[in-house]
């Protein structure tokens, strides 16, 4: 066609593609960087901790790989284990964890299986142990029971007034020999040596006096110390005294006599040497070359442990399976 006069050829618009062009590859790029980030971020720090039992679940499941020499098992396992950062509890909150030895253990050459099946185990004899039904205040509790006797023996303190006795018997002293010696040395005569001796006696009834006044306090503090509920018992009194408090409705007393007549018991026989200083592992440790016998202790220290320094809950059925604990260690011990 014939262009009309007058009229401008108009050039062909090419701005716009271009610019779709350009958004288009700034698109890319943002979506290539997103992508690139998820890549580098960690899998665990994109989903949540593990609960409990799932990861008691991977623990056990990488025992029984370490146990079975399956590396293949534990290494998958294990990338799993050593992910997880933390745990979350049945209350919902969360604990740490860190199982990066695992990792270390299995990046050596030949791992050493037996050792990491022994930590795994210990790992999972720790989660399975109960939790403390301790009331908030017992380490208050305990520390009040050790801080008396038996547990706790101090020798009573030097009173204020002993040493203010004594200070004052230096000054006196003092005071009657530097004249006494000052007068012997001028005139030598007798007098002089009758008041010396006078002064003498009369010091010594002074010093007698307070001694024995003294001495009478020392016996008292440690009568007094030693005024404990559980002194001159014999294994059949304690029993008694057992089976008195049970029937009154003091079970967790109860409790208590029933492991001393058992210690008592045990010592009448020459089986165990009976020492209140001694604490209850202390005396399983004595009877170690006895494993059945110290089989049947174990049991009754366990139940007073919970009882007595673990305010555990006891009726008149706990009390009588605690008495059934106690005759079955005096069988195993021949009674």
């Amino acid at each position: 066609m014939s262009q009309q006069p007058g009229a401008r050829r108009r050039a062909p618009s090419i701005s716009r593609p271009r610019d779709r062009l350009r958004h288009m590859l700034a698109w890319s790029i943002l979506v290539a960087l997103g992508a690139w980030c998820l890549a580098l971020t960690p899998a665990h720090a994109q989903s949540q901790p593990p609960d409990l039992p799932t990861y008691t679940g991977w623990l056990r499941e990488a025992s029984a790989a370490a146990q079975r020499s399956d590396r293949l098992g534990l290494e998958d396992v294990a990338g799993r284990l050593a992910g997880a950062t933390s745990v979350r509890l049945p209350n919902g909150t969360t604990i740490a964890a860190d199982n990066g030895w695992l990792r270390d253990a299995l990046a050596e050459a030949e791992p050493d299986l037996p050792a990491i099946t022994a930590r795994l185990g210990a790992i999972l004899d720790a989660l399975a142990q109960p939790p403390s039904a301790a009331p908030p205040d017992a380490l208050a509790r305990l520390q009040a029971i050790l801080d008396r006797p038996p547990f706790q023996r101090t020798a009573p303190s030097t009173p204020n007034w002993v040493r203010d006795f004594f200070d004052w018997l230096g000054r006196v002293l003092e005071q009657i020999f530097r004249p006494i010696g000052s007068v012997v040395s001028r005139t030598g005569n007798g007098i002089a040596w009758v008041i010396a001796i006078v002064g003498a006696l009369l010091l010594a009834v002074v010093i007698g006096y307070m001694l024995r006044g003294l001495r009478h306090n020392l016996v008292a503090g440690t009568d007094a110390a030693d005024d404990d509920p559980a002194t001159n018992l014999t294994a059949r009194t304690a029993l008694d005294q057992a089976g008195q408090l049970a029937r009154g409705g003091d079970y967790r007393a109860g409790v208590r006599y029933l492991y001393l007549s058992a210690l008592l018991w045990l010592d009448e026989r020459n089986l165990l040497r009976y020492d209140r200083a001694l604490t209850n592992r202390e005396y399983l440790e004595r009877v170690r070359d006895n494993p059945a016998l110290r089989t049947q202790l174990a049991a009754v220290v366990e139940t007073f442990d919970q009882v007595w320094y673990g305010h555990m809950a006891i009726d008149a059925d706990t009390f009588a399976r605690y008495q059934a604990q106690i005759e079955a260690l005096r069988r195993e011990g021949g009674a």
